[in-house]
C-alpha cells in the first residue's frame, strides 16, 4: 500500500494518427495509443510490482474493455522527481558534493 499514490504512477502520452472515414472520406484524428514514460528513480522491485497490478486490472476487464483498450508503448524518461518513498521502490540519489 505504500506505493499505491500518484507519485508512483508513469505519466503517459496520448498518441493520435490522421486517419480517413472510409464513408465520408473526411480526415479525422483518432486515438491509437499511449506512449507510457519510465522513472529513472524507479527500482525493479516497483516495476515489477506495477506490471503484475497492470496484468491483473487487464485480467479483471470485459472483452469488450478489452478490446476497446489502446496499445502502450515505452516512451522514454520521465522528468518527475523521486518521491520520499520506500527503499526497496525508489532509487535514492547518490550526492555529488
Amino acid at each position: 500500500m505504500e506505493i499505491m499514490y500518484m507519485d508512483y504512477m508513469n505519466s503517459e502520452q496520448s498518441e493520435y494518427e490522421d486517419q480517413e472515414d472510409n464513408i465520408t472520406g473526411e480526415k479525422e484524428r483518432k486515438l491509437v495509443g499511449y506512449a507510457k514514460r519510465k522513472f529513472s528513480w524507479e527500482r525493479t522491485s516497483l516495476t515489477s510490482i506495477k506490471a503484475k497490478l497492470d496484468k491483473a486490472h487487464c485480467n479483471n476487464l470485459t472483452l469488450h474493455a478489452r478490446a476497446m483498450a489502446k496499445p502502450r508503448r515505452s516512451g522514454g524518461m520521465s522528468s518527475r522527481p523521486a518521491p520520499d518513498g520506500p527503499a526497496w521502490a525508489v532509487r535514492q540519489q547518490v550526492s555529488t558534493d
